[in-house]
């Protein structure tokens, strides 16, 4: 059989996905630790965090269309059983009319879109005046995980959780960066390995200096460590139709597929 080039990007892209969401899981500023498990169900992978059962993000049925249609209220009981509501998490090639008269009669609907996004890793010459990009290591690593907690709001964190999560932001799978404007924090990336490829993720940036270039100097250097890695290819994912999404279309980040999320 003929090989779908189209298909088989969106399935490596939702491979990728997966492997963020296990690492994800681990490196987690929270009080419990994680108990992500990840089961295939036909040819559906459900994700599911009891720990978390309001988690969006951690409890998401990946690959359900019409070949599992037949599964639904099956797949629909191992989530009931941890007391969760599950978001699907639904790929263009896997929704049709039927599957989604089945989803709505189940209580479920749409309620956001976004676009996977890939790039062969190149050089971007020179740099955005006056931003500074530092990598993490092991001697900021945890400055750095204080700087994602207030990004989150200030979550209120143990210092023992910060020490023994700080590791997880400087492997070698898992870089992490942080752009400085006039000697002040702006804003925060990361770069996720899987084999020879590469995950753009976790980007913010400080209200006070939003607009000012923060993102793209991280979206630049990420994909230039990206090409000094020896990396393949890049994926990241944004809301559709967003200014992040036209900033990453000039940088020459195209499309690959958007999915539908759909929650109750």
């Amino acid at each position: 059989m003929r090989s779908n080039k189209v298909l088989d990007q969106v399935s490596k892209i939702e491979d990728m996905e997966i492997q963020l969401t296990k690492f994800n899981s681990k490196r987690a500023l929270s009080k419990i630790d994680k108990r992500l498990e990840v089961r295939k169900i036909g040819n559906c992978s459900l994700i599911y965090e009891p720990n978390s059962p309001n988690s969006i993000y951690y409890n998401r049925v990946k690959g359900f269309g019409m070949k599992d249609i037949d599964k639904l209220d099956q797949i629909l009981d191992i989530y009931r059983e941890q007391n969760i509501i599950p978001c699907f998490d639904m790929t263009p090639n896997n929704i049709n009319g039927e599957v989604s008269t089945a989803l709505f009669n189940h209580g479920y609907t749409v309620f956001e879109q976004l676009a996977f996004m890939q790039v062969i890793p190149k050089v971007y010459e020179g740099s955005i005046n006056e931003i500074d990009i530092v990598e993490v290591t092991k001697e900021n690593a945890e400055e750095f995980v204080n700087i994602v907690i207030e990004s989150n709001g200030g979550m209120d964190i143990d210092a023992s959780v910060i020490k023994r999560k700080a590791p997880y932001f400087y492997k070698p799978n898992f870089y992490n960066f942080i752009s400085y404007i006039g000697g002040k924090v702006a804003g925060i990336g990361s770069l996720f390995i899987n084999n020879k490829e590469g995950y753009i993720a976790n980007d913010y940036s400080f209200k006070d200096f939003r607009e000012k270039g923060s993102q793209k100097a991280l979206l630049m250097y990420r994909i230039n460590k990206a090409k000094e890695l020896g990396l393949e290819k890049l994926y990241t994912d944004v809301e559709f139709g967003s200014i992040s999404h036209n900033n990453m279309q000039k940088l020459g980040l195209e499309t690959v597929f958007v999915n539908s999320y759909w929650t109750k």
